[in-house]
């Protein structure tokens, strides 16, 4: 037991009396924190895509960032009213340039009745996120009467709508949440006493570490969705951290300890498995920071900072909150339920486990079935649509108009960047240029393809317009020239502009982006760069340094998590069998989501749910795998039989499993509500991953598989102990 748990038990009014004075301080924190969490998060700023998109803004002058302003008179010719809608446009802030269909006809919708402004920004994200509910309520002010609905829509529109609505999911999801824990703790503890302690710990928790965000919020960028992972995994942490060690605390009253000593097993029993429990779950998170992306980094830090915060709780708040109530835990207790008296033959788990071999290799297949839908999985981030939104968010509903009155390819073409370096003739990097286009039209799902070499312009007019003369091109050619050719410090640069045959979002838009990656550097002269951006290839960066880094990911949860349960329970085999179980439930549980999501719903699994459900669900899941085999060693040691030790242990915490995967289950079942359809898939695969872990893992696979290995899977101090227990109980009592 260490110093802070005897402090606490010791000066226990002191202890609550710091955290009640931190939880004030924490409260003004916390509510600063939505101002200060940043949308978006979902691209790679390292990609290929990103480093293309800047030499396109430093060539060609193009504001790094826009929001479209979508118009639609139902009724008439929506451009009579483009001049009004252009006046409110450029009175906003920030706002750097308004463009309409006039520099791009392919922005007015052939009945006339869409269009849209597109505004140039070049001032910071948060910046233009702060300006747009005045742009849309401007926007609206002015059009209305005018017959013509509004909507803003973008990237930083997107990211805002995400912000917001993440915003209210958590709340919503924390409304649900709560009462359900509510019931749940009754049944479990049929007391209010002890349901309530869990119940404010939790509280508290999120309260606290949501205060820690705002702090950080000073050093580095997080996400909006950090409030969504501080409810998600901090209630779930907290009550059950709770859980272990109050119902520990009451089976020691009931033996007939007085509150002290009892409270004192508890932290040195339960209270030593929770400490172990809790750096499991930071260990596993700590992964998410691999991928260096904001919305991964962002989420790793809410689920470390808030566990460790229960673990803080669980260790000082806890004990002293226990030491005050002592025997007051028991508080309004309910009726106890009826003991169930064992009648008939042995029950199926005790059968069961007596064939534990046919019983592991049936459930094993069990759950490769389940994970076999796994094998179809398609991870894709969404980039050119706003599935990931309600339907009723202004900036989905602005995108669904486009695309339903545009030609929405148009609008999201794939830009191939071709730079040469200094010293490098025009007509090499034409003759990249002229490699580049062939190489395109090659393609199978290509629409048009627009270069210096497409636009109208003779042959000798292009070659002395890359080599100076531009000038001496009529203004309308000059203008496009411009646009396709240019200068970037040192380097020449030009671009083509390729619209897809398929929409952004498509299959057959991602494999072009893969397919123009593998040939186009082989299709151009010697020092010659290309880079591939566009909207859809930002996805595919995204998605790619997902996929890249999740082997990282995987193994270095697994190794460091073998390394803390090793030295948590001194052997080896208990890691590596905690390893194999966890690795089936979150096969088992992708491979339903997968199904469920992909087969059924008719929707595609976000590249960020695997690995968030991996991280999360293999911290989580260790819960279970030490209160368990903590209490299965302790049988072990006091009486040397191993398959003894595994049936008491199961016995005595099956119930304890059984209510807080319950209470994970309620938690993550609570956010399925959330309109953020991201949370939903990993409220689901999460609530799929616990009830399988609980309800089968642990009761049936985990049972089998250790009386499979035997005693040495305790480790060889277990069995000393083992060995010196029973050498001194065969000692001869010495004559009075």
């Amino acid at each position: 037991m260490n110093a802070v748990v005897r402090f606490s038990i010791a000066r226990p009014k002191t202890v609550i009396a710091i955290w009640v004075v931190l939880a004030a301080i924490c409260v003004p924190l916390m509510i600063a924190l939505t101002g200060a969490l940043k949308a978006g998060g979902f691209d790679n700023p390292r990609g290929e895509a990103a480093a293309g998109q800047k030499v396109i803004e430093r060539t060609f002058d193009e504001a790094p960032e826009s929001l479209q302003v979508v118009l639609t008179k139902p009724d008439g010719d929506v451009t009579t009213e483009l001049a009004e809608a252009t006046r409110v446009a450029e009175e906003t802030p920030h706002v750097a340039s308004v463009q309409d269909y006039r520099q791009d006809p392919e922005w007015l919708s052939p009945d006339k009745h869409t269009t849209f402004l597109q505004l140039g920004f070049r001032v910071d994200k948060s910046t233009i996120q702060h300006e747009i509910d005045g742009l849309r309520e401007r926007m609206t002010g002015a059009m209305r009467d005018r017959g013509v609905q509004v909507h803003v829509t973008g990237a930083q529109a997107l990211d805002y709508d995400l912000s917001v609505q993440s915003e209210k999911d958590a709340i919503t999801a924390e409304m649900i949440a709560f009462p359900l824990l509510i019931v749940v703790l009754l049944v479990v503890f049929r007391s209010v006493g002890a349901m309530l302690l869990p119940i404010v710990l939790a509280g508290l928790a999120l309260v606290v570490a949501s205060a820690i965000g705002y702090l950080i919020t000073f050093m580095t960028d997080l996400s909006t969705l950090y409030t969504n992972a501080v409810s998600l995994i901090g209630i779930a942490v907290a009550v059950d951290y709770s859980l272990f060690i109050i119902k520990r605390y009451r089976d020691e009253l009931v033996a007939g300890d007085t509150y002290v000593p009892a409270l004192r097993t508890a932290m040195r029993t339960a209270g030593h498995a929770v400490l172990f429990s809790g750096l499991a779950v930071v260990v596993a998170l700590l992964a998410l920071f691999i991928p260096r992306i904001m919305v991964f980094s962002s989420m790793a830090i809410a689920g470390v900072v808030v566990t460790l915060v229960a673990l803080a709780m669980s260790m000082s708040l806890l004990p002293a909150a226990l030491t005050v109530m002592g025997r007051r835990i028991n508080w309004l207790s309910l009726k106890p339920r009826a003991r169930r008296t064992a009648q008939g033959g042995p029950g199926l788990l005790t059968r069961l486990q007596r064939r534990p071999a046919l019983t592991l290799a049936v459930l094993v297949a069990i759950f490769g079935v389940m994970a076999w839908p796994m094998t179809d999985i398609r991870l894709q981030s969404p980039v050119a649509s706003a599935t990931i939104l309600p339907e009723d968010a202004d900036s989905r509903q602005g995108i669904e108009r486009l695309q339903a009155a545009l030609e929405f390819r148009n609008l999201f073409p794939v830009q191939v960047v071709v730079s040469a370096p200094e010293g490098t003739s025009p007509a090499t990097l034409l003759d990249a240029v002229r490699a580049v286009n062939e190489t395109v039209r090659e393609q199978q799902r290509i629409d048009t393809v627009t270069d210096v070499t497409s636009i109208g312009l003779p042959a000798e007019a292009v070659t002395a317009a890359v080599s100076g003369q531009s000038a001496a091109l009529p203004p309308e050619a000059k203008a496009g020239f411009d646009q396709l050719w240019g200068v970037d410090g040192d380097r020449l640069v030009s671009r083509v502009v390729v619209i897809p045959g398929s929409d952004p979002d498509s299959d057959a838009a991602h494999d072009l982006i893969h397919d123009l990656r593998d040939e186009l550097p082989g299709a151009v002269p010697d020092g010659v760069r290309v880079q591939v951006t566009g909207a859809t290839a930002t996805g595919v960066d995204f998605d790619e340094i997902l996929i890249d880094t999740l082997p990282a990911i995987l193994i270095a949860v697994a190794l460091i998590t073998i390394a803390l349960l090793a030295r948590a329970f001194r052997s080896w085999l208990l890691p590596l069998l905690a390893l194999a179980l966890n690795a089936l439930v979150v096969a088992a549980s992708l491979g339903l989501l997968t199904a469920i999501s992909q087969n059924w719903l008719g929707q595609r699994i976000d590249s960020t749910t695997p690995a968030l459900v991996f991280a999360i669900m293999f911290g989580l899941s260790m819960d279970y795998m030490v209160i368990m085999i903590s209490r299965m060693r302790e049988h072990f040691v006091q009486h040397g039989d191993h398959q003894g030790a595994v049936t008491d242990g199961l016995r005595d915490t099956a119930g304890l499993v059984n209510g807080a995967a319950l209470i994970m289950v309620a938690v993550f079942a609570s956010f399925l509500v959330a309109k953020v359809s991201v949370v939903q898939q990993l409220g689901l695969g999460l609530g799929i991953a616990v009830a399988l872990d609980a309800v089968v893992i642990r009761l049936l696979v985990m049972p089998a598989a250790l009386n499979l290995l035997g005693p040495r899977v305790w480790g060889r101090a277990a069995q000393r102990a083992t060995d010196g227990q029973h050498a001194t109980d065969r000692e001869p009592v010495p004559a009075a």
